[in-house]
């Protein structure tokens, strides 16, 4: 036996032995009879039920809840799925971006935690990078803040001050994920038929939901072939199956860069990612390589936000702008572009407030957020400012000034919250 086929034959043998540790490992989470079973149903929907119990639907789906559970139990171990709920989808305009978020009915919603729970989290958590901060439990918009600081003090040690950091952004992150990857990403750690099965009908049960909506029958007939086909894109910005699925499609782009490339300091949430590095050059080859590779599971850069600038010129990453001073310090600051939007979005919640659109209540939580986002970074004079706005627009409710609620003409109580007169 040559030196070659000694080789070829312990990474066979060291396969081998991976997938049996693994089989063992997950024989509970990859077996569909011990994933969706009556007690891990009841479980769930006592989960979902917390925090939205007043609501009509979840009132009337605890009434008859065990009857529910029971025939949701049923139909799953009969492979049939029920037509998810055609909730009317809620659209938000995040930085002039327009998003449409589903909402998830509770009936639809406890299958998909205990299939989350029970089987993809526990699978494909072990499979992501550590700095992949998104969507999984113990990590968070914090984490991710918290290792950039981490990897920052280290590239500043290891390079100095003189280094550069390489941004970038998928373009329509949910909306280019295929059917197809979807179900590669599935096929490859998954055994179990009714796991993969389940969870890909679900993924594309949502856009059967606009397909069936199509007035043109000869469309609607084409669309449906392409769907069953696997052929088309998209996952619903909502269901928690979409966001677990999401995370790991760009998980071979991690380990390419962590482990083939060979480079530390590289963190990713969700869509954004950012690696530092000494050469520019070395970034510039780096992005083209991960270009062709993004190219394979169908996701693309935004060029608007894709870039490679100097650590001490600074970079915005999560709606903080990171600079490195010559000295070696980090400098954090609130992107202006978020500054000007919160400005803007305050004389318009003073409008919407004379219509009655809006609630103070709403107003203070959603200037509670911006808040709370100027914590982590210099802000003083920026949250002073903002402050003022807000006092002579709003009286200060709740934050600047004592508030009276009864002893000031301008407002009236209604339903709890306190609305402009």
């Amino acid at each position: 036996m040559t030196k070659y086929q000694r080789a070829k034959y312990r990474i066979s043998r060291d396969k081998a032995i991976k997938y049996e540790k693994q089989k063992t490992l997950y024989s509970i989470n990859d077996d569909f009879n011990n994933v969706m079973t009556l007690q891990n149903m009841y479980r769930a929907f006592r989960y979902c039920r917390k925090g939205v119990g007043w609501k009509h639907s979840v009132q009337k789906y605890t009434n008859n809840a065990i009857t529910e559970l029971y025939n949701t139990y049923i139909t799953l171990h009969n492979d049939v799925l029920n037509q998810q709920s055609d909730m009317k989808k809620i659209t938000i305009y995040e930085r002039g971006k327009k998003r449409e978020i589903l909402p998830i009915c509770i009936k639809d919603r406890i299958p998909q935690r205990v299939l989350c729970e029970q089987s993809l989290i526990p699978v494909l958590r072990n499979k992501l990078i550590y700095d992949n901060g998104a969507s999984i439990k113990g990590k968070g918009v914090s984490f991710t803040r918290n290792r950039l600081n981490k990897h920052l003090l280290k590239a500043i040690k290891e390079y100095g001050s003189e280094f550069y950091a390489l941004v970038f952004d998928f373009k329509s992150f949910f909306d280019n994920i295929s059917h197809q990857q979807c179900l590669n990403i599935l096929q490859h750690y998954f055994n179990d038929k009714h796991i993969q099965g389940l969870s890909l009908a679900i993924i594309k049960s949502y856009e059967k939901n606009k397909i069936n909506r199509i007035q043109d029958i000869r469309e609607k007939e084409r669309m449906l072939v392409k769907l069953k086909n696997n052929e088309l894109s998209g996952v619903c910005l909502g269901s928690q199956i979409s966001h677990i699925i999401a995370l790991s499609i760009p998980n071979s782009l991690d380990h390419f860069i962590k482990d083939k490339c060979g480079i530390k300091h590289y963190i990713r949430y969700m869509d954004d990612g950012v690696v530092f590095h000494k050469s520019k050059e070395y970034l510039t080859k780096l992005l083209i390589d991960m270009e062709m590779l993004c190219k394979k599971f169908g996701l693309h850069f935004n060029t608007k936000k894709t870039m490679i600038v100097k650590a001490s010129k600074g970079f915005s990453f999560m709606k903080i702008k990171y600079r490195v001073t010559p000295t070696g310090k980090i400098v954090r600051k609130l992107s202006r572009q978020g500054i000007v939007r919160m400005r803007r979005k305050l004389k318009k919640f003073k409008a919407l407030l004379i219509h009655r659109k809006v609630t103070l209540d709403d107003i203070y939580n959603s200037f509670q957020s911006w808040i709370g986002i100027t914590s982590k970074a210099i802000s003083y004079k920026t949250k002073r400012s903002m402050l003022k706005l807000y006092n002579k627009l709003f009286d200060g409710y709740k934050i600047t000034k004592k508030w009276t609620y009864f002893n000031n003409p301008k407002y009236t109580k209604n339903q709890s919250c306190f609305v402009w007169e």
